[in-house]
């Protein structure tokens, strides 16, 4: 059973998380090596982690996600993270996480905000 689901429209990859609980060590592996496969095969340059229905995940979590955010650079993909909930928000605001990642309310104002050009392009 895939943990996520992923689509493509406009550039923008999002990979949407299924289970609003994220519990044990096992699936947060396969979550994170899912996430990793559809990355690696993407060719869009632009990739959104949808939380919106995750309403727990283990601290672990945010390891697997740095690790994620890592690649993404490698690949040169832009990442941006949607649909936290408050509780997992203010856990990215204590580890200071939400300086590392793009985090926006949900996947269309994360859509919005990748389509947003600056002054010089």
């Amino acid at each position: 059973m895939s943990h996520i689901d992923s689509f493509a429209k406009d550039g923008v990859l999002t990979i949407r998380f299924l289970a609003p609980r994220m519990l044990d060590e096992t699936q947060l592996d396969k979550v994170a090596q899912e996430m990793l496969a559809v990355i690696e095969k993407t060719s869009d340059e632009k990739v959104i982690l949808d939380f919106a229905p995750v309403q727990f995940m283990p601290s672990s979590m945010l390891g697997k996600l740095v690790m994620i955010n890592k690649k993404c650079k490698e690949y040169k993909v832009k990442l941006k993270l949607s649909g936290l909930s408050p509780d997992i928000r203010e856990v990215f605001k204590i580890s200071r996480l939400d300086k590392v990642f793009s985090i926006e309310k949900d996947e269309p104002a994360a859509r919005k905000a990748f389509l947003k050009r600056g002054l010089f392009g």
